[in-house]
């Protein structure tokens, strides 16, 4: 009964509410440090907070999948000053709705985007139509209310073997804490922890955690938007190896994804992105796609399978053709050794530590003076 009640009160709060979402926007924005506000899966409440405090600063967007939250600010040259709006298995046609909001509420200010394109996941193929995306935070906010599950649902997850697991490691922490019952307290009472100074590759930030995971980590967003990715490793050569050989196999992820529609973007929302590029650039802005870098060699191994080659061909030929009708750039950062990416740049097969996205981004920087429309690759 102990663990199922201390799973229900960490099971309440991992659900997130508009009150933590506010807290940790509000400290960010004080702060420029590192947090998120809970659930980590549906982070758009929180960036939609941050987008709105940031506007006035900013004149640049990133918009896309998590494959694209290892986008920094740095990486861009001055006057270019960006957000970004990256959000977990955000699907294209999402990203387009965002975008026209963003263009509609903060155009004045925002006049550059970078979206990405991303086939790995399948966002790119998904039937959807890009709807109208509202991104008012007190639209967003206000569906946490809606969210609240059944209490039969709560104590099916608060005995979960991963909650239980989770548990186990927050009591061992609690335990060996400087003052164990102030640890206790804040664990499982106070909305946040404590701030702190951020440990391993963010060092010289300060984090906070409003979440009952990965606390101490500084795991979270950066002021600019990006992600930490605190709490993964980089890949070994081997094992990057390893994986790019089975994204090849058809039985992959990535390759039931690549030929979910024969290779075939959703034209209607690349129609829709495509008209939206071409109105910001109309207005004097600037409109760049990115298909976001997957580790070295694994375009490679999948192009040897004649069937995903064929998909492969077809995404490439169609993104090729809806470019140049839109007068658009797209970079193909999906064979990143092209850039000069390496495997220990990488987390997975489709997330790049910010080392691999600098040298993409370098060639960006390029793209928007000299490039003309099409498929870009070095």
């Amino acid at each position: 009964m102990v663990i199922v009640g201390l799973n229900l009160l960490l099971g309440e709060r991992a659900l997130g509410s508009a009150q933590t979402t506010r807290q940790a926007a509000a400290w960010q924005q004080s702060t420029r440090g590192v947090t998120y506000a809970p659930p980590v899966t549906n982070s758009r409440p929180f960036k939609a907070l941050r987008l709105r405090e940031r506007a006035a600063e900013i004149n640049t967007v990133v918009l896309g999948a998590s494959s694209l939250m290892g986008v920094t600010e740095p990486m861009f040259a001055t006057p270019l000053k960006p957000y970004n709006f990256a959000l977990t298995a955000n699907p294209t046609a999402m990203v387009a709705g965002e975008a026209e909001y963003i263009e509609r509420h903060h155009g004045q200010q925002i006049r550059n985007y970078v979206i990405g394109l991303d086939w790995v996941i399948g966002v790119l193929y998904q039937p959807a139509t890009a709807a109208d995306v509202d991104l008012a935070p007190e639209t967003l906010l206000a569906a946490y209310r809606d969210n609240e599950a059944h209490v039969a649902q709560k104590l099916t997850d608060a005995i979960a073997l991963p909650k239980v697991k989770n548990l186990g490691d927050m009591l061992r922490a609690v335990m060996l804490a400087p003052q164990p019952a102030a640890a206790f307290r804040a664990a499982f009472f106070e909305n946040a922890g404590e701030p702190y100074d951020c440990p391993g590759g963010v060092k010289g930030m300060q984090g906070r955690d409003y979440d009952v995971v990965h606390r101490g980590k500084c795991l979270g967003f950066r002021h600019d938007g990006s992600w930490t990715f605190a709490n993964e490793q980089h890949l070994s050569e081997a094992r990057a190896r390893v994986l790019a050989q089975a994204a090849a196999a058809p039985s992959s992820q990535f390759a039931r994804y690549l030929c979910s529609a024969q290779g075939a973007p959703n034209a209607a929302v690349l129609q829709r992105l495509g008209e939206f590029a071409q109105r910001v650039t109309r207005n004097g802005g600037h409109v760049t796609f990115i298909v976001p870098p997957l580790i070295p060699g694994m375009v490679a191994e999948m192009s040897k399978s004649p069937a995903l080659a064929a998909c492969l061909n077809r995404t490439h030929e169609a993104l090729d053709a809806w470019a140049r009708k839109h007068e658009v750039t797209v970079i193909d950062a999906a064979p990143s050794e092209r850039y000069g990416c390496l495997a220990g740049e990488f987390l997975d097969e489709n997330h790049a530590w910010p080392e691999c996205h600098a040298r993409v981004m370098k060639h960006y920087a390029l793209i928007r003076e000299r490039h003309g429309a099409g498929l870009y690759r070095p």
